[in-house]
This record gives structure tokens, C-alpha cells and sequence, in this order.
């Protein structure tokens, strides 16, 4: 009788907090998503990620090409020879990159005059790769590898020249023998890729092939 009992209002309180849930979350509107295709020059227009003071009017985004690289074969490709006294990383830490998704992109300010929008600009540190059920970060040694000509890091964004353009090389990494969060190269592969570069008020997504 007790286990019946206590059966119950288990059930009662799973169902609670379902219409708990289900209210608090009833009147949310999520932005509409629009999905590009590499090689489209994406105007950003007033489409931020999370903060109120973001500007991107004026920016424009182009992912070129993307490849899936050893950590090896990252530094050998940008020619960088690592201090083994003193490494880039730890090979037993959580962030160590096994793997890296790296992507070439094209960023312009398409602003007539730098009195346009003189605030404006964007920062690489919110963009993130995601699949089904994995998301890829970026990070910022890896990106001073990729990108040695640029003073600034990645916390810091980029603002171009009012008419100007410039190439970029934002590296994403992953451990396929994680104990945590593995995340398996035949996995990116044989699912679709999307890297986001907007959040509010539209989310704006590029598929990686």
C-alpha cells in the first residue's frame, strides 16, 4: 500500500513539474533561424549574439572552406613548432585538442565611412560549431596559431576599416578520446554542421560541408 501510495505522488509530482515547466516556457518566442551555405556573404545587419551593446551593422561573413586536422597536422599546416619543455597544452588536460575544425573565413566592413558605425565590429569568442549532440569551442591559442600576423586576441574581436575586408582562420577543437565529451570525427562527417554567427533577433547559422 505504502509503494503504491508513494508511486503516486511520484507521478503527481513528475506532472507537476511538467506543467511547470511547460508554463514558464509557454510564452517564449524564439528567433526565427536562417541557414546559409558556405561561400554566401552573410550581412549581419542588427543581429547580435547576447549583449545589448553588440554591432555588427555593416559586417559581412563568408565561411570558404573548412577542414578537420590532427593537432599535428594544425601546427605543421601553420608552420608553428611547439617548445616540448613547454607545451601549447597540457596533454592530460580537459581542453587539450586532439582534433581541430578549422575554418577559413572572410569578414568585411561593408560601412561607407568609419563615422557610420563607429562601435562596430565582432568578436570570434561567441561563435560555436554545433551537431546533433555536440557543440565545438573555439579558443584562443589555438586562434593566435592560425592568425600570428594579428595583434589582437581572440577576447578582443575585430573591427575592420570602413570598405575593407580580411581573411581569418577560427580553429575549433575536439577530443575524439575524451572521457567527458568525446567527440568522434565520423560523427562530424555523417551529420550536418552548422556554425552560428547570430543569436538575436534572428539566429543565423552557415552549414558546414
Amino acid at each position: 500500500m505504502k509503494k503504491m501510495i508513494f508511486g503516486l505522488l511520484s507521478l503527481l509530482l513528475l506532472a507537476g513539474l511538467g506543467f511547470r515547466i511547460w508554463y514558464v516556457n509557454k510564452d517564449i518566442d524564439l528567433p526565427p533561424v536562417h541557414t546559409f551555405k558556405m561561400g554566401e556573404e552573410i550581412a549581419l545587419g542588427e543581429n547580435i549574439f547576447l549583449d545589448d551593446f553588440e554591432n555588427m551593422d555593416g559586417y559581412t561573413v563568408t565561411v570558404n572552406n573548412a577542414e578537420i586536422l590532427s593537432y599535428e597536422e594544425f601546427l605543421l599546416k601553420y608552420q608553428f613548432e611547439e617548445d616540448e619543455e613547454s607545451p601549447l597544452f597540457d596533454k592530460d588536460s580537459l581542453t587539450y585538442p586532439e582534433m581541430v575544425y578549422d575554418l577559413h573565413l572572410t569578414v568585411k566592413n561593408t560601412n561607407i565611412t568609419d563615422d557610420t558605425n563607429p562601435d562596430s565590429g565582432i568578436n570570434f569568442i561567441h561563435y560555436k560549431i554545433f551537431g546533433t549532440d555536440f557543440l565545438l569551442h573555439t579558443n584562443g591559442i589555438l586562434y593566435s596559431v592560425a592568425n600570428p600576423e594579428l595583434e589582437l586576441s581572440l577576447e578582443e574581436g575585430v573591427r575592420l576599416r570602413s570598405e575593407s575586408e580580411m581573411d581569418f582562420q577560427l580553429p575549433f577543437y575536439f577530443s575524439p578520446s575524451s572521457k567527458f565529451a568525446a567527440v568522434k570525427e565520423k560523427d562530424i562527417k555523417n551529420e550536418d554542421v552548422y556554425l552560428v554567427i547570430s543569436y538575436y533577433p534572428n539566429e543565423y547559422r552557415i552549414l558546414i560541408e
